[in-house]
């Protein structure tokens, strides 16, 4: 039976005694994924809380007041502040305004309420597809 030398206090050079390194791979995104050319970052860790919230509150400002012109009651100006899509447009616009809050404040003026789904499809769309006549749903009526 033989024996294994000792490798403690040694340094062994060579060729044979070099690590083999993998390919350089992409730098992950701060959530662990890895970020490849068909993705696109979209948001950037170092955007202070305190500015994130007052720019939030400021665009569902905008939201309620565009929703009560359009409803007419602060009900409704309330709904559509507090509506998940409101918030996600006003974090796209700020991802798409470079992260300047100022710059996507202006931009949301323009359109501070998205527009609902609901409105995207008409009347008759809407009760085909609740009453499962809307054969794409895969819903069979009866």
């Amino acid at each position: 039976m033989g024996r294994l030398n000792s490798t403690q206090g040694e340094i062994r050079v060579g060729p044979s005694h070099q690590a083999k390194l993998p390919d350089l791979q992409p730098f992950p995104s701060p959530d662990g994924d890895t970020v490849t050319q068909h993705e696109e970052l979209v948001w950037m860790p170092g955007v202070n809380d305190c500015d994130l919230l007052m720019y939030l509150r400021a665009a569902r400002s905008m939201a309620a007041f565009a929703g009560m012109c359009d409803g007419g009651s602060t009900e409704d100006g309330c709904v559509a502040a507090s509506r998940d899509d409101t918030t996600l447009n006003a974090l796209n616009t700020l991802h798409e305004s470079g992260y300047d809050a100022g710059r996507a404040l202006q931009r949301l003026v323009k359109k501070p309420v998205p527009k609902l789904i609901e409105k995207c499809w008409t009347e008759d769309e809407v009760a085909r597809s609740s009453t499962g006549d809307e054969p794409r749903c895969g819903f069979t009526s009866g």
